[in-house]
Formats: C-alpha cells, sequence, structure tokens
C-alpha cells in the first residue's frame, strides 16, 4: 500500500529545506529538550533513533538515551506516592518465576528476571499487563538486555531484544519496516551499584540504589501531545518530515514538581553542570500557565530568565505564547526578556488552500504585564503534519495525520530553526550560540507580515535566512533584535542603542513606525441562526492590515455555554472564475478557517495582512453557524490599520543604532517597530513600552490599534479566565493602602481589577530534595499580587456530537453590582501595577470605554484585645465599620471535595477564605431552589444530566502556586439561604471564617466603636468596611479568658478494673475558658482516696486506679474555686463499637464489574465455540474511501467492523461479506479490526490491526 507523500513542514516563509541550508541539516547535533505533558513514543517510524544520549565519556550513564522522569524517581526514592495519580514509569523485575513463558535461552546464568510493563495503554490493550523479560546475555549477572512481549503470546524467543545503542522497544507486526506496536524506550537498568539518573543529584547519598537485575527504567507515550511536538523537529521522512531530522530529542516527563526545577535539570543533565555533555542545548516546552496573571513578573519568568542568561547561558528556551485568544495580554508564563514565546499562523494546506501566513485567532497575544513584546515569532500553527504514537494507532504507516495544531505546534517549529541556528553558527564560529545571540538571529531573520507586534513580534519564522545570517553569509542581524524594557517614567525621552551586523553587503534603510487604525465600518446582520454570506466592503481592503470581528449581544452575564451557539468567522478570496458576479462554493479559497475545536465562545476574529495584494476579485465572509443564539441581530466590526511614520529620532553610525523616543505623558502601553530594509528584503524591530506617573494613573485614546483606554470583549479562544487586558504602571513610594475604582459602559460586562506590587522571590524554595542544590538560588524580584476582584469562575462542560465542549466560565460579579468594580489594595515601595481583565461581554458594544481612578486610603491595622464576653471601645480611624469575628474552620479536599459543607448564611454576612496551598480551588453555590440539595443540572463535567438548573455558583477560583502560595479571598453574603462549599483540590485544605456581627462606627467621628467581645477565649479574625469596600486586611480580635470561678474534671466515662486512667483538670472562667495566668491546688477523692493536684498555668491532669469491683464510682475535685465531680462506671471489658463490615454478593460482583473481569483466559470448551480469527485484512484507499477486505471464514455468520481509537474499539457496521467501504476524512489517520461471528453468537478474537492515512 502506498505510505502518502512526505510532507515538507513548510513553505519559504516558513522553515522551508532551502538548498543552501541542507548542509546544516544533515550534521546538527543539537540535543533538543522536549518537555510536554505527555512524552514522546520514539519507535513511531519517524522517530526511530532520534533520541538524544549521554556523550560525555566519563558518565557512569554514557551511551544511554537521557530522560528526565522526576515522578518516577521520587516515587522509587519516597517509597510513598505523593499524589495515587502519578504513576512509575519503572518495571519492576524482581521477580525470578517464569513460569508459564518461554525464556530467549540466551541468559549466561540461567536465571531471568521477569516483570510487568508499567504502561497502561499496553495494559489496556491487552487486557492484561505486558511482560518485560531482563536478560544477561554477555555476562553471567550482567543484566544487559531488555525483551517486551509486544505479540502478548507468552513467548520471548520472537520479540525484539533491546540494549544500549539499541534500547527501543517495538514490534513490526507485517514485517513492512514500520513499527506497529511500542514497548517504549530502556533508559536504565539496574545494575545493583548505580543509582537511578539524577538520583545523585537530587538526593545525594541518600540516593536509593536498585538492586541488580531488579529494575528498568522506561520511556513511553501515554497521549499524542508530545510525540506530535518531537515529530514537527526530527520526523525521519517514513510518513512525514521534520524541520531538523538530525537533531536529537531530549524527553523530560511532565512532572508533580515546577516548570523551574524541570528546566533546570535539563540545563545542567545528570551530573549538575553545564555544558558537560548530558543536557539540552534547546528546551521546547509546548505549554505554559495563562492561570498566571502576572505573566512576565511571576516567578517562572524571573527564574527562566535567570536560568537561561546565568545559569546556562548557552541554554535556549522556547515556550509556547498559548491558546487564549485575539484579546492583548493573553500570551502564557513564562514570558521574560530570553524565553522566547512562539506565536501560531494559518497554513491551509490540508483544506486544499493556498493561503498561510495569517495569525490564527486564537494565537495568544502579547504585551506581558511589563508591556514587553510577545511573542517573540510566529509558526504554524493550524495546521502541520503530525506524527502519532503507535499506541494510537497500532499500526506504522498510519501513524500520522494533519492535525499537529496550536502553540504546541509552532513551539517545535521554532525550537527545530534555533537547532538550525546552533549548527551554523557552531560551523561558523566554533561554538553554539547564547540564548540571547540566538534569540537575536531568530528575530531578526523572521519574515515581517506586516501585523501589530503584540500579535507578531518580530514576524514568521525563517529558517532559510536565519541560517544565512547565523554563519554570516547574508542577511542583517540586530542585537538586540528587540527593545526589552521595565516600565518607565512617562514624559522623559527613552534612549537605547542597537548593534547592527550587516552581512548583505547592501544598503540599509531605517523606518520608524507605528500602526494607525484608517478606517471602520460595522455591519449588521439580522440573525437566522442560519450562516451568514457577505462581502467585505472594497474600499476597506487596501491596507496593511485588516481586522474583521463578529459579536453579538448576550444577556445572561456570563461566559457559561448552556448549549453550543454562536457563529464562526470565515473569510475566502473569491475568484469569480465564470464571471456572473454570483459567489459559487467552487469559486472560493479559504484565508481563514478557525478551528472549531478551540473556538468556544461568542466573538470571531479574523486577520489578514496585505488583503488587496493578496485577492482576486474579493473577500467574502461567511459567519457559520454553529448553534441557536437569542439576539436579534450579529454584528461585525471592519477594521483596516496602516503603518505610519513614527516620530521618534534614529541614527546609525557605523553598525551602532542609537534610538531615542518621546514616551507619552500618560499612562499605559505603547508599541511600534522600526522597518529595516535593504535591498528586496525588510524586517522588523519590534519596540514596546510601558509607562507610569507617580501615584497616579492618566490614560487616554489614540489612533493606535493598542488602545489604553478600551478593552474588547474577545471570546474566540480555549475556554479560559480572561480574554482581553490593560496594564497600568503606578510608582509610588512607601506603604499603603488604595482603592482602585474601574468604570465601564456595558452594564452586561465585567471587568477584574487586580493590584500587583513589587517582591522577592526566594528560588531556593525550588530546591526540596536532600541535596544541596547544585547552583545558586538567588533572591528574584518578581511582583507579588496585592489586591483583587472576586471571581466567579466554574467549569461546565456541553455535549457536542460525540465530544464535550466547554470548559471554565466566569459569571457576572463585581463589589457594587453594576458595571463600576472597587478594590482596595496594598501600594508597596516602588513599581505597582493594576491590570484590568474582562471575563464578561455583554456584546452590545464594540469596545468599552474605560476609567480608572487610584485613591489612597488612611487605614491602620487593627489589634482588640478583650476578655470573653465584654464590651470594649477603641477608636476607628478611617473605616466605617466591621464584620466580624470569627475563629476560622479548617475544610479538607478529603471531606469536602466531591460532597459540600452545607452552611447558613445571612445578608450581610462575610466570608473570608485564607490558603497556604500550592493549589487553590474554593468553590460556593448557593441553594437556588431551596431543596437543601446541591444540584449540578446537566453538565457532563460533573457527570450530570439533571432537568433542574444548576445551584447559583456566587465564588470559585482555581490558581496555583507551588513556591510560595499564600491566598486571601473574602465573600459578601448578599441572600438568606443555604450554601454548599467545596474544596475542589482532594488532597488540599484551607480555612473558612464566617463573620456574622456588624458593628458600625459611631456617626461623631469621635466618638469610640462599642464591640461585644465573643464568650470563647482565642484568636478571632474580623473585616473592616470603608465607603462600603471591605479591606483585605483583616482585623485582628484576641480574646483572653475572664476571671477563675470554677474548676472542670473530665475523664473518660468508663474504666477497666485495676487499670490506671486519666483525669484532667482545668481551672475555667464563667464561659469555660481556660485561665491560664492562674495557679491552684486541687483536692482529688476517689474511692477513699484523696490526693492534691498543683496546677499550674491553670491545668495539669492525674492518674488514677480504677478499683478492682465493677460499679459505678464518682469522682470529685475541690479548690478554692468550688467543687466538680463526675460519675465513672467500672466494668469488665470495654466495649468496642465495630461497623458492619458484611459484603453481599451482589456488592462484590459490581465490585469486579469496576475493575474489569480477572477471571483469566476462557475456558476449551468457550475456545471451541468461537469463530476463528479473522486473517489478511488489507486496506485501499480509492479517492477518499476506503476499502477493506479480508479472507473469509467459513463458520462465520457475518461480521463486525471496528475502528480502533488507541486501546478503544468503536463498532461501525455489521457486514455479511468480507468487505468493508467507508468515505475517509482527508489527511486523517484510521485503524481497523475485524472480528467473525457465528450463528450462535459468538464472536471471535479481532483481527490484527491495519490502518491507512487518506490523502489526495
Amino acid at each position: 500500500m502506498d505510505t502518502g507523500p512526505i510532507i515538507i513542514l513548510a513553505n519559504d516563509q516558513k522553515c522551508c529545506y532551502y538548498q543552501s541550508s541542507i548542509q546544516y541539516i544533515a550534521r546538527i547535533i543539537t540535543t533538543i529538550l522536549h518537555h510536554n505533558r505527555d512524552t514522546t513514543d520514539f519507535a513511531t517510524p519517524d522517530l526511530m533513533g532520534t533520541q538524544a544520549r549521554v556523550s560525555n565519556a566519563s558518565s557512569p550513564y554514557y551511551g544511554w538515551p537521557i530522560v528526565i522522569d522526576l515522578d518516577s524517581l521520587s516515587l522509587y526514592n519516597q517509597q510513598s506516592p505523593v499524589n495515587p495519580f502519578i504513576q512509575s514509569r519503572y518495571a519492576d523485575t524482581s521477580s525470578i518465576d517464569t513460569t508459564g513463558f518461554q525464556t530467549t535461552g540466551t541468559s549466561k546464568s540461567g536465571i531471568y528476571h521477569i516483570g510487568d510493563h508499567p504502561d497502561g495503554y499496553l495494559a489496556q490493550f491487552f487486557g492484561q499487563p505486558a511482560k518485560v523479560l531482563l536478560v544477561d546475555e554477555k555476562s553471567s549477572g550482567v543484566y544487559d538486555t531488555v525483551y517486551v512481549d509486544l505479540n502478548n503470546n507468552r513467548d520471548f524467543k520472537d520479540d525484539k531484544p533491546c540494549r544500549k545503542g539499541d534500547e527501543i522497544s517495538y514490534w513490526d507486526r507485517d514485517k513492512d519496516g514500520y513499527p506497529d506496536e511500542s514497548g517504549g524506550m530502556v533508559y536504565f537498568i539496574a545494575d545493583g551499584k548505580m543509582p537511578l539518573p539524577l538520583a545523585r543529584t537530587l538526593y545525594g547519598e541518600n540516593a536509593k540504589i536498585p538492586k541488580n537485575g531488579e529494575l528498568v527504567a522506561f520511556h513511553y507515550d501515554d497521549g499524542s501531545h508530545g510525540t506530535m511536538c518531537a515529530g514537527i523537529i526530527a520526523a525521519q521522512g517514513k510518513n512525514i518530515k521534520g524541520i531538523a531530522p538530525d537533531a536529537r530529542i531530549m524527553p523530560v516527563q511532565n512532572s508533580a514538581e515546577n516548570d523551574m526545577i524541570l528546566c533546570l535539570l535539563a540545563s545542567i543533565g545528570y551530573d549538575g553542570v553545564p555544558e558537560s555533555g548530558d543536557e539540552a542545548d534547546i528546551i521546547s516546552r509546548s505549554g505554559g500557565f495563562s492561570y498566571l496573571f502576572n505573566k512576565g513578573a511571576d516567578e517562572g519568568s524571573a527564574f527562566l530568565e535567570y536560568l537561561t542568561t546565568n545559569v546556562s547561558p548557552s541554554t535556549t528556551i522556547v515556550y509556547a505564547n498559548g491558546n487564549d485568544g485575539s484579546g492583548y495580554g493573553t500570551c502564557q508564563s513564562p514570558s521574560s526578556e530570553h524565553v522566547i514565546n512562539a506565536g501560531a499562523i494559518y497554513d491551509l494546506w490540508w483544506n486544499s488552500s493556498s493561503y498561510s501566513g495569517d495569525v490564527i485567532c486564537f494565537s495568544s497575544r502579547g504585551p506581558n504585564v511589563l508591556g514587553q513584546v510577545k511573542p517573540n515569532v510566529l509558526a504554524t500553527g493550524y495546521l502541520a503534519p503530525r506524527v502519532l504514537p503507535l499506541s494510537e494507532t497500532h499500526s506504522g504507516k498510519a501513524a500520522w495525520n494533519d492535525m499537529g495544531g496550536g502553540t504546541s505546534s509552532a513551539t517545535p517549529h521554532v525550537a527545530a530553526v534555533i537547532a538550525l541556528i546552533y549548527q551554523a553558527y557552531k560551523d561558523a564560529h566554533g561554538e553554539f550560540p547564547t540564548s540571547e545571540k540566538a534569540r537575536d538571529i531568530l528575530m531578526s531573520s523572521a519574515t515581517d507580515i506586516d501585523e501589530e507586534v503584540f500579535a507578531q513580534g518580530s514576524g514568521i519564522v525563517n529558517a532559510k535566512r536565519a541560517v544565512e545570517i547565523a554563519s554570516g553569509k547574508d542577511g542583517v542581524l540586530i542585537e538586540p533584535a528587540l527593545l526589552v524594557t521595565s516600565p518607565v517614567e512617562a514624559g522623559p525621552a527613552l534612549e537605547f542603542n542597537l548593534t547592527i551586523s550587516n552581512y548583505s553587503g547592501k544598503p540599509i534603510d531605517l523606518k520608524p513606525k507605528i500602526l494607525v487604525k484608517e478606517k471602520s465600518k460595522e455591519l449588521t446582520f439580522e440573525n437566522i441562526n442560519e450562516n451568514i454570506v457577505f462581502t467585505l466592503p472594497g474600499d476597506m481592503l487596501d491596507c496593511d492590515l485588516l481586522k474583521v470581528s463578529s459579536y453579538y449581544p448576550r444577556d445572561s452575564r456570563s461566559t457559561k455555554l448552556e448549549k453550543y451557539e454562536g457563529y464562526d468567522l470565515y473569510l475566502y478570496n473569491w475568484r469569480d472564475t465564470d464571471r456572473d458576479g454570483e459567489i459559487q462554493e467552487l469559486e472560493l479559497e479559504s484565508i481563514v478557517s478557525p478551528a472549531g475545536d478551540m473556538g468556544l465562545g461568542f466573538t470571531s476574529e479574523a486577520r489578514v495582512h496585505n488583503p488587496a495584494e493578496r485577492m482576486d476579485d474579493a473577500i467574502v465572509g461567511i459567519l457559520k453557524n454553529r448553534g441557536e443564539i437569542k439576539s436579534d441581530v450579529v454584528k461585525v466590526a471592519v477594521e483596516n490599520y496602516e503603518w505610519k511614520p513614527w516620530d521618534i529620532e534614529t541614527n546609525l553610525d557605523d553598525n551602532c543604532l542609537r534610538v531615542s523616543i518621546p514616551t507619552p505623558s500618560t499612562t499605559g502601553v505603547f508599541q511600534g517597530k522600526i522597518l529595516l530594509e535593504y535591498g528586496d528584503e525588510k524586517q522588523c524591530i519590534p519596540i514596546s513600552l510601558s509607562t507610569y506617573l507617580h501615584d497616579g494613573i492618566k490614560i487616554n485614546n489614540t489612533g493606535e490599534i493598542f488602545e489604553n483606554a478600551k478593552i474588547y470583549g474577545r471570546f474566540e479562544a480555549e475556554p479560559s479566565k480572561f480574554w482581553d487586558s490593560r496594564f497600568y504602571p503606578i510608582y509610588h513610594h512607601g506603604y499603603g493602602l488604595a482603592t482602585v475604582e474601574v468604570a465601564w459602559e456595558d452594564p452586561n460586562t465585567d471587568i477584574d481589577v487586580y493590584l500587583y506590587g513589587e517582591d522577592v522571590f526566594n528560588t531556593s524554595k525550588l530546591w526540596k530534595f536532600t541535596a544541596a542544590a547544585p547552583v545558586e538560588l538567588p533572591p528574584l524580584k518578581v511582583l507579588k499580587e496585592n489586591g483583587h476582584s472576586t471571581r466567579v469562575s466554574g467549569i461546565n462542560v456541553i455535549l457536542y456530537g460525540d465530544r464535550g465542549v466547554g470548559g471554565s466560565y466566569s459569571n457576572f460579579y463585581t463589589s457594587t453590582g453594576e458595571n463600576r468594580e472597587i478594590i482596595t489594595g496594598e501600594l508597596t515601595e516602588g513599581l505597582n501595577l493594576i491590570t484590568l481583565h474582562q471575563v464578561v461581554s455583554g456584546g452590545n458594544k464594540y469596545g468599552e470605554n474605560v476609567t480608572v481612578k487610584v485613591s489612597p486610603l488612611s487605614f491602620n491595622l487593627i489589634d482588640i484585645r478583650a476578655k470573653a464576653g465584654e464590651t470594649v471601645s477603641f477608636l476607628p480611624i478611617g473605616i466605617d465599620g466591621i464584620t466580624g469575628f470569627s475563629k476560622g474552620e479548617e475544610i479538607k479536599g478529603e471531606e469536602f471535595a466531591f460532597s459540600p459543607m452545607v452552611f447558613q448564611a445571612k445578608e450581610g454576612d462575610v466570608l473570608m477564605i485564607r490558603s497556604d496551598d500550592a493549589e487553590y480551588s474554593p468553590q460556593i453555590f448557593f441553594d437556588s431552589n431551596g431543596n437543601g440539595t446541591m444540584d449540578w443540572g446537566a453538565n457532563i463535567y460533573f457527570g450530570s444530566d439533571d432537568s433542574s438548573e444548576m445551584d447559583e455558583l456566587i465564588f470559585s477560583e482555581k490558581r496555583y502556586d507551588g513556591i510560595d502560595p499564600s491566598y486571601i479571598d473574602i465573600i459578601p453574603i448578599h441572600r438568606n439561604g443555604t450554601y454548599f462549599f467545596f474544596v475542589m483540590n482532594l488532597y488540599g485544605g484551607l480555612e473558612l471564617y464566617h463573620m456574622k456581627s456588624q458593628f458600625e462606627a459611631n456617626t461623631n467621628a469621635s466618638a469610640p466603636m462599642k464591640i461585644k467581645a465573643p464568650e470563647q477565649a482565642g484568636a478571632y479574625l474580623g473585616i473592616a468596611e470603608k465607603d462600603g469596600n471591605l479591606i483585605p486586611i483583616p482585623v485582628k480580635l484576641v480574646v483572653e479568658a475572664g476571671e477563675p470561678i470554677s474548676i472542670s474534671l473530665d475523664t473518660a466515662n468508663r474504666a477497666d478494673p485495676n487499670l490506671p486512667f486519666e483525669v484532667k483538670l482545668e481551672v475555667q472562667d464563667k464561659f469555660g475558658n481556660l485561665v491560664e495566668n492562674d495557679t491552684a491546688t486541687a483536692v482529688i477523692e476517689f474511692n477513699g482516696t484523696t490526693k492534691n493536684v498543683d496546677l499550674v498555668k491553670g491545668k495539669d491532669s492525674i492518674n488514677l486506679t480504677a478499683p478492682e469491683k465493677t460499679g459505678i464510682y464518682k469522682i470529685k475535685a475541690q479548690s478554692r474555686y468550688g467543687i466538680s465531680e463526675k460519675d465513672i462506671e467500672i466494668i469488665d471489658k470495654i466495649p468496642i463499637e465495630t461497623g458492619n463490615t458484611s459484603i453481599n454478593s451482589t456488592e462484590i460482583e459490581e465490585k469486579m464489574n469496576q475493575i474489569g473481569d480477572t477471571r483469566g483466559p476462557a475456558s476449551t470448551e468457550q475456545i471451541k465455540d468461537l469463530p476463528k480469527k479473522v486473517e489478511s485484512v488489507s486496506s485501499i484507499l480509492t479517492s477518499g474511501n476506503i476499502s477493506l477486505t479480508w479472507q473469509a471464514s467459513e463458520d462465520a455468520d457475518y461480521y463486525n467492523v471496528y475502528r480502533l481509537k488507541g486501546a478503544s474499539l468503536e463498532k461501525l457496521a455489521e457486514v455479511k461479506s468480507p468487505e468493508y467501504t467507508l468515505k475517509g476524512e482527508l489527511w486523517k489517520s484510521y485503524t481497523f479490526r475485524v472480528s467473525a461471528v457465528n450463528r450462535e453468537g459468538n464472536e471471535s478474537e479481532l483481527s490484527d490491526p491495519v490502518g491507512i492515512v487518506v490523502t489526495p
């Protein structure tokens, strides 16, 4: 069967192989760390032989593949799993009992070690774990060879041997040269002497050493994301070809540890020493952290910046910029100066379109919170050919499709081009470049597409030009290739220098430019809940950048999907071939084709650069309806932009470019570029800056594309926490509280407000291992959250076809209940930052004008001390009242993750939640229908299909900080009723304070406030209020015990004869509080004996001995505070209460069904009744139709045809004859299995899998 074409991943703008760069591709030795949530299948045909190895000959792991798997290593060394969802990837081969298995006969000692393969996908596919055999084939007792029983026949003689130098386990079922089943990659075999890789670095002398022959470490892919990314970089051309096929891949298994530790270990290698031959040159991480709102100034950004500039300057780090949509500030963390972030562009080859190179609507935008350019560059993200793991296809020839998408795809594209840069630079200069040099070459070589710099960075990666600049043969290198600066003071000129190396020999022309809106039009269409076809106005198309945005009004005040709804916006080039003026489907060629699985919002955006130059007769838009909406209209905003001259000074003196930018006198973020032209080439030097004022904010709008005083509802990306942001730095001297008030226009829109201030991140907290950290871990500057809006963000998934759609959503909630938000927070010394995140859009306007006001607040910390039950007075300064007081209650996830804590609350109550757990995810619901039961409604995420509506979510947060977590939220209660509290982290916990009493300040400012203290002693917290706003700094109330008036006696109710029992004594006040500042003597009388007890600090205890005779006895305690008595029963044997431990047969059967059938193979009689296994299944592709044929079975009444998806089967049909035809989807991978069924209804064993990819 034809395997289909070998597909090069890009054209001349996107990582093409040029003849001039093939010399570098052939000799790439760069190691790329590939770090993803599920890692790499090196047995899939296109990744065979791409594993990186330890090249340091002095290393004990020399020659073995390099793998980082901290979870398995941690589980092995600690011997106690922290999280039961974490599974080890080590095979326990301590058993030497091979009974029932055919061994290889190759052991020198005659002793074989055997165990279960750790891959759960193999176990699911075979119905039982695959077996692993460990053999000493060269020297007796030295175990060097591993076999995996991948055909599940209990015979290892026909399985592939795996040893150092040939570590990949696979089975080529049909012997066509394409592996079909994967057993993973072996990278360590226990010899009783060496610890596991990285164990010494992490655990030092405490590293556990496995015994000889008792452990085999495997690496395998238990998903597909990681294999996709590795294939884009290094695919070998069996099915598709990667950009840098001679690069070597070092896989990193995603871990419970944070990315900072994983990147550190990848940069320093097994031995903890950079540049010693066991570390990565390039880190490619197709992921990031969108839940961090201070991206660019967060802990991860700060640490990776330190790592790539100080610890290992020759390691370049590439991260995905994110799939969170076209709103500003949606870029992910880390996003620091020297971390390269990859954005995504369309490449519509899979859709039979010649168009590519426009920014995808879901590709996250910059800037980061410091106003810096992100992404750095763009690469293909929709779509690229994708390598698949064999666990998904069970067929080597079918192990690919067209579904390489998102910035997860763009990231390895960028990493692969950097690999080309590394090799070209080393060939020319004798060493690898630093990360800064590699970044500057990458960005200097990118193709400028006239997009804004917060969408494109410097442009689309260009492999040919990158290699030319790296080798010094052509092009122009700018260092640094972008302006990166912290926020600067508004008003004074910003001056900086760039170094230009002109390898082209051609004159250079420099043109500073800013992107300005020229025209805008709004189109309004009647909503018919069907597709809407329209032609874009011709006068809008002659521009540098065209932006088309659809939206519609929604009055739900929520982004929650009740059903699949809305429109997707498509743009087409119309070529009126028959010149009849009528739009025909065959005359349309896709320009923008949104990703349906990433478009789950209520708006849709499309961007086209230089549209007039790239179209024929017109550009046609189609709003494709994906579900009914309630609005009467759908609106489309059409905007065009031009790059206009920017009035800044540039002076090129030899190779030094001096730039002076007059900064605006207002607060905000500003972007532009210096266009550098030479010959027919042009490149973009992206510029952005953020300006601050002292103790104030002043904003306004200009005609530039980024508007500081306007925010837009962008909701077209993956379900996320926010879709559009604005950043306003403010400089402050000293420390104090301030209120931040933000107002906007649409009453159905919600904007959250956050306040940040300078702080120090102690990086030594990262290192939680017993060995000393291998590198210095210094304190680093970050921005820490000092105030925030109350968030209401839930999870909702609805069924759409055969899949669930949806995810996180936000409900409208502001502190005022209106289109105005007020928060109170702390202003700290130095740089502070206010961020706005639009979380709900009403859809009534295209953009919201915003105002921001910062006001200092006079407030002193309030600490109150009182005696239990007494009323105290104090003079409140700067507050109107206090709500209090609560001691707090510990709430654990193990109790309230799946069933809620139920409590009553009244209007005016205040809840405060505090936690220092790494994962923080509380949720509070209001019992909307008053039935006393939590109702989930129709929500497949929670496994619910109730017809009733979901109870109202009034508060929800989800945050994570694995280093220095500290969370506090204050939730005012607005209605009387029942509430449900969940801790959505099973292993987490928090403190809940329920404050129920209101204390108001006197209208006379000089009169004191009176507070009645609780009757129970202890430390309490309350919340102060000013102008209707709760101040997020708790009021502390310490309640001390009152005067001593009684003595308390406490002991067990029963005791055994002749055995001692304890009696506890306390001096108490009238409310039963322990009076610790009192010393007294108590006389204890029991069973005719008297003893004295001295009570120190108000308490003590004494052991008494129970009498031999059973019965009821009185214990009496007497002191100057009176008498206390208690009866105790002496019995022969204290009964022990036990629960009902009986389990009936029905319960046992149900439990067995839950865990699977473990009864073993069918009996001989059962096997006799089964039809024979279907043999010789073959597949043929004809005009997109997949035809299956197989050898007929004599005892078959009919056949079942299944599509195999991983280890799961989807039944397609029952057929009488041994053939079946299915219409295939272009560029998709299909794997089939067939069974025979006889007249008695018995089904045969499934046929061997057969796979195919549908190609033109």
